[in-house]
């Protein structure tokens, strides 16, 4: 944070930063419950924690973000519907100069990729997601990747984390990162908090 020779100056610009940052959080739920209404999905907020600001820098892009206070530990949400990449497809499929990928099949392209950005390529396990839990979040398919991050600022330094990546078919999916300094037994518990925080109508 840039440091400030005058005291008003300080107080007038942490007042307004403070100002700015409750709008953007304010704006950032705000664009996170449309995405979840397009995708079909709801939310329900977890006790004990609180927003964050949401990071979009270089290829994160978050659309919703919260933490534990004091307890060194976010989970990160992002959205992608689909609908739009279906009626493409459909536009398309008829025409043999394209090759379109099937759009049920981006939610693993895209967390795997997600995975591999975070921790390398050989520094996570992945997961198919059970039928009971698949059954619970009312998703059709799902994957887990337990990860051992690079340590970066984008992700504030954080060593481990658990991404989740959930599909419904011809809707979208939903990606939840888990993120923590701690792989031991209380780094789930705090996961268990807000595991089925979001589902799919």
């Amino acid at each position: 944070m840039k440091k400030f020779l005058k005291i008003l100056v300080v107080l007038l610009i942490f007042g307004g930063s403070t100002y700015t940052q409750s709008v953007q959080i304010y704006s950032q739920f705000k664009t996170f419950q449309q995405a979840l209404t397009a995708t079909g999905l709801s939310f329900s907020f977890p006790k004990e924690f609180k927003e964050t600001k949401a990071l979009h820098e270089g290829n994160i892009d978050v659309d919703y973000a919260m933490e534990l206070p004091e307890e060194n530990f976010q989970v990160w949400y992002s959205v992608k519907n689909t609908h739009q990449l279906w009626l493409k497809r459909k536009m398309y499929e008829d025409n043999l100069k394209y090759s379109v990928v099937p759009p049920d099949s981006i939610y693993n392209i895209m967390a795997t990729a997600a995975a591999q950005m975070l921790a390398g390529k050989n520094n996570y396990i992945v997961k198919n997601l059970t039928p009971e839990v698949l059954n619970t979040f009312h998703a059709d398919k799902g994957k887990s990747y337990q990860l051992e991050l690079f340590d970066r600022p984008e992700t504030n330094h954080f060593q481990y984390g658990l991404l989740l990546s959930l599909q419904k078919t011809g809707v979208g999916f939903i990606s939840i990162l888990f993120l923590s300094n701690d792989n031991g037994p209380d780094f789930y518990k705090k996961i268990n908090k807000a595991y089925y925080s979001v589902k799919f109508n």
